[in-house]
Parts: C-alpha cells; structure tokens; sequence
C-alpha cells in the first residue's frame, strides 16, 4: 500500500505543478534557448521541469518514507539540493563549467564521506575486491560525476532522459524490494512517479523541458542508487524472479550503458578531433538516429528498448564472471554502434544518389542553369532532416 501512495503523490505534484510553471514562464519570458545550432528544437519551450520533478520526489520522500527506513535520507536531498540548485541557476543564467563540476564534485563528496555510501568493493572486477578508503572515496565521487554528466548529457529529445530514468528507478525499485531494502524502494518509485507525471508533458510536442535542474537531479539519484545497490548486492541475496544476482557491477552498468556510453563515445570523438570533451556538438546517439528520419518518440523508444535488453541480458548471464559479462555488454554495445555508423553511411551515399539535373531549355547564355552541385544539394538535404 505504501507504495502506491508514494507513487501517486509523486505523480499528482508533478501533474498540478508543471502547468503553473509553464504558465510562470511564458509570463516572465523564460525559455530554453532554440538557437543554438546543436538544439534540435525550433520551438520556445520552457526548460523549468526539474522544478516540479525535485518538488512531487522531494514531498513523497518526506511524507511517507520514515527515517528509521532510510536513515541517510537527509544527506541524500541535501546533495540532490546542491545540483538542483546549480541546475536551477544554469537554466535561469548560465553557469561556469568549473562551477558546475565543483557542486557535482562537493555532492560527491557529501554521499561518499558523510553518508558513507560509495565503491568500497569491485567484488573481483578486473581482479580487484577490497578498496581501501580513499581510493573508495575517489572511485565514488568519479563515478557519481561521471553518471550526473551522462544523463545531463543524453537529455536531448523529448523523452528521452526522463524514459531512462523510468528505466533505472522502476528496475531500482524492484531490487530493492527483493533485498529487504524498504525505504531504498521507496525512494526509487518516488522518482517513478514524478518522471511518469513529467513524461505527460515532455513527449513530443514538449510543452517543457526537464532542463540542467532535472537532468543533474536525475543523473545523481542514478549513481547514489547504484552504489546503494552494489553495497545491498553483496549483504542480501538479491533475487528477480527466481534469478540470484552475484553480479551487482556488472547489472547496474546494463542499466546506465545508454547514457555511460553515449558520454564516453562523444568524448572521445572530441578528443580525437583535437576539441575539447565538454565542447557541446550534435553527435549523441539521440541525433544519430533523427539523421535517419526517425521522430523523437521513434529514438526513444529505440533507446530505452535497447536498455531494457541489456539489463535482460546482464539478468540472463549472472552466472558469467563479472569482468567477462561487462566486456561482453561493452563488445555488444560497440558492434551496435559499428553497425549504427555503417548504416548512417549508406543513408549518406543514398541522399547523394538523389540529385536530379534540371532539364529547362536553353536560350542564351543568360538563360544557362548554373552547374548542379552534388555537395550543396546534400547538405540542404541534410540540414532540412535535422530541422525536422
């Protein structure tokens, strides 16, 4: 029963919220910026529903989560606090990078060495079990900013970032449930309802954005719940159906892989290029797949279906040592981005195989067509799918 009343409020915040924002920001001229060449939007949206997500999972928490359940919830909200605010004043202002990484990394911090929930154990991944402290401590706060930056980072169309997070916190949910992990449970369906009452208002054609508020926010309940989970995996036995799960690691990285290898794939990309990783460009997985034509509903769902086939094949494979199962998912999910980029190719060669010469009559010189360039006429292709 907790649970769905957990849920509902969550969802209902969320629902009477964000019309009053929307209405606010319109009123005062607030918006997400559409002309920025890597935007794929062309419409004035406003960028403000990390308000009403941190809102409906804040209230939820508070209300029905009692403390002897989940005894490190205030550190929690205080650390998701910190990003919300730094998200919050990015959307209203613009933010220093540096600044931006200093509150991840002090959030970071904050879960690591306060609540003390971090990577104290790889469980033999690459060899390695036991950590000692301030190695845990690092490894933690790395992974924690890695993860925030991942889902600030995937959150480019509608629905995409706050589908994977429905992903995360409802798989999240589950697990937790099946550990004895009530209170963990609870705070990962609180995050379900608020990003289902979010979703009613971010499908296309977005009426909202999550925005830096929400994406931060999200990014760091991800990374504060792996860790919680790989810390659960090793004290319970943690069961799906009639599933064990010895290979808490290699599960939760089937359930980031989306978001931690777009982040990945894009860096490196840049750094090749000689650019800097955190110069802003339009090579996610996301526009890759609205190069094909696809709508933003269409990419999403072919995201989020791809997600939800890791973690069925992470669940599959348990029984598989924990390095070899992640090298596994890392080789798969590299053979799909091959074939990906191949099939970008092909559609390249085709939309340049699509010129037609125009055939008008010729009187003088003054009346000659100018030559057909192949090249101009791809691009205008091109530019008119991105647009679209």
């Amino acid at each position: 029963m907790p649970f769905i009343f957990i849920f509902l409020i969550s969802l209902l915040v969320v629902l009477f919220a964000i019309p009053s924002i929307i209405t606010v920001s319109f009123r005062k001229r607030l918006f997400d910026d559409p002309s920025e060449s890597r935007k794929v939007h062309k419409r004035i949206v406003p960028n403000f529903g990390g308000i009403a997500i941190f809102t409906g999972f804040l209230f939820s928490c508070s209300l029905f989560i009692p403390a002897h359940l989940l005894p490190e919830a205030n550190i929690l909200m205080a650390g998701g606090l910190i990003l919300f605010m730094i998200g919050l004043k990015d959307d209203l202002i613009g933010v220093n990078p540096g600044m931006k990484f200093a509150a991840q990394f002090l959030s970071a911090l904050i879960i690591a060495m306060v609540a003390n929930i971090r990577i104290s154990d790889l469980h033999g991944i690459l060899g390695i079990y036991d950590m000692p402290y301030y190695a845990s401590i690092s490894l933690t706060a790395i992974f924690i900013v890695g993860v925030v930056n991942a889902f600030n980072l995937i959150d480019g169309i509608d629905g995409l970032a706050g589908s994977l997070g429905i992903i995360f916190s409802l798989f999240y949910a589950v697990l937790f449930y099946n550990a004895g992990e009530l209170g963990w449970s609870y705070l990962s369906i609180a995050l379900t309802g608020a990003l289902i009452g979010f979703l009613f208002f971010n499908f296309t054609p977005a009426k909202i954005f999550m925005g830096d508020s929400g994406s931060l926010l999200l990014g760091f309940v991800a990374a504060v719940l792996s860790i919680k989970f790989i810390e659960v995996s090793s004290l319970h036995d943690v069961k799906v159906s009639a599933i064990h799960i010895p290979n808490g690691i290699a599960l939760i990285f089937s359930v980031l892989i989306i978001p931690i290898f777009d982040t990945l794939r894009v860096f490196t990309l840049r750094i090749i290029r000689k650019t800097s990783p955190f110069k802003a460009d339009s090579n996610h997985l996301h526009h890759r797949l609205l190069f094909l034509g696809m709508s933003h509903i269409q990419a999403t769902l072919v995201l989020s279906v791809v997600n939800v086939m890791f973690i069925i094949m992470a669940l599959s494979l348990q029984d598989m040592d924990g390095t070899q199962l992640i090298s596994l998912m890392a080789l798969t999910v590299l053979t799909m981005n091959g074939l990906l980029s191949l099939h970008i190719d092909r559609y390249k060669k085709s939309l340049l195989s699509r010129e037609t010469i125009p055939t008008l009559p010729v009187l003088n010189k003054e009346h000659i067509e100018p030559a057909f360039n192949k090249e101009r006429f791809a691009q205008e292709v091109l530019n008119k799918i991105t647009e679209n």
